[in-house]
């Protein structure tokens, strides 16, 4: 078990706009998959009208974060990468105006930025949209831009998740940059997720991709076990870098975290760029990197 403990399975409850999302994807791409495919062709750029939600419920916020390591930390806040919860549906709408097999989207990281502290208890404002959609080498690379605030504030945190799916069409030979010299990295802090941490993410969240929870299923997919999401990675590793001493951060998720998993440690470059920006990484064993980015 984590810190956090158990997660209780009646969170179900409050994931229904995720779950009814999930579902209406899963039809869309099955009846996608009996029509004849389609190569890559320009499309548009969609949104969703701003809208007002309910403030996520007491209960959730509380699981969430101390299942994130961060208890004490938030009391009259919501944690900005929370923002998955709350997030996800709208995306998912977004996702599903667009021509691609959905079920093969690829979350390849987040940049976030933040504004201000998100008052607990505040029904909250999101709009979304489709902020850049490019086709090269076969895969067609998306990024949607969500922002979240109140009535009174509309603009506390913006979010880019940056997606790719594949999609017909020649691919050129993969040329793999030089790699620069590291930095002499600091350790900010450690953590490691236990076999149960996919189930307990997606209670949190209403994200039940299998490949996070049932064994089986995810021995089946191209990573052979179960791994965490990609925010929860992010999650998890935020709370080791002394939150409100950044407000941007930009992770790019190399490698999943594989559940069980070994202890990962969260680093930070000695310094910061001229720009401000400084660099982070999530490591494992042998210098194995599973998130790398930058904040400032």
């Amino acid at each position: 078990m984590t810190a956090a403990g158990a997660i209780p399975y009646g969170l179900l409850r409050h994931q229904g706009a995720m779950l009814g999302a999930t579902a209406r994807m899963l039809l869309q791409a099955a009846g996608r998959a009996l029509l004849a495919p389609q190569g890559p062709r320009t499309t548009g750029t969609p949104s969703v009208p701003r809208r007002l939600i309910a403030a996520p419920p007491a209960q959730l916020v509380e699981h969430y974060i101390r299942w994130c390591g961060a208890a004490g930390r938030y009391d009259s806040e919501l944690p900005p990468h929370m923002v998955s919860q709350w997030s996800l549906p709208l995306v998912s709408e977004l996702l599903m105006r667009l021509p691609y097999r959905l079920t093969g989207i690829i979350n390849q990281g987040v940049s976030m930025t933040v504004h201000g502290p998100l008052p607990r208890d505040t029904p909250l404002m999101l709009s979304a949209s489709v902020e850049q959609v490019a086709h090269a080498d076969g895969w067609a690379r998306i990024i949607v831009m969500v922002v979240t605030g109140t009535a009174q504030q509309a603009c506390l945190v913006e979010t880019r998740l940056h997606m790719r799916v594949r999609v017909p069409g020649a691919r050129s030979a993969r040329n793999t940059p030089a790699r620069p010299p590291d930095p002499a990295w600091r350790t900010a802090g450690t953590w490691r997720a236990d076999a149960s941490d996919g189930l307990r993410f997606s209670l949190l969240t209403g994200d039940f991709n299998p490949i996070h929870w049932c064994g089986p299923l995810a021995r089946r997919s191209i990573f052979g076990c179960k791994v965490l999401h990609g925010f929860g990675s992010l999650a998890r590793s935020y709370e080791m870098l002394a939150p409100g001493s950044f407000t941007e951060i930009d992770v790019r998720f190399l490698r999943p975290v594989t559940l069980p998993g070994q202890a990962l440690s969260v680093q930070l470059a000695p310094q910061a760029e001229a720009d401000g920006w400084r660099a982070l990484r999530l490591a494992g064993d042998e210098d194995t990197v599973h998130l790398a980015g930058r904040l400032r």
